[in-house]
């Protein structure tokens, strides 16, 4: 008898979808408004501002990430004053 090799294809998720798991995740709505239009895009980008985001964002955005099979890394970077750095990059 031959295997027969079988592909998984994710389906991709619609930026809305994207911007409410964000969302759930602890992160206000124009942090996850900006995920959501990166990944649908594809492009690159980095932010800074105030909004306060969940305890282990980072572990929750990788987790994320790997689960719906994007090609992208995010961090999130606290520094002074409170704010936050965002940092969303394509793997190469």
């Amino acid at each position: 008898m031959d295997a027969v090799t079988q592909q998984v294809t994710l389906a991709k998720l619609t930026p809305k979808e994207v911007h409410d798991k964000v969302m759930s995740m602890g992160v206000s709505d124009l942090d996850a408004g900006l995920v959501a239009d990166c990944l649908n895009v594809g492009k690159s980008t980095s932010w800074m501002n105030n909004d306060p985001v969940s305890d282990n964002i980072n572990d929750k955005m990788k987790a994320f990430i790997a689960e719906n099979g994007y090609g992208f890394e995010i961090t999130v970077t606290p520094v002074r004053c409170d704010k936050y750095i965002w940092d969303v990059k394509k793997r190469k």
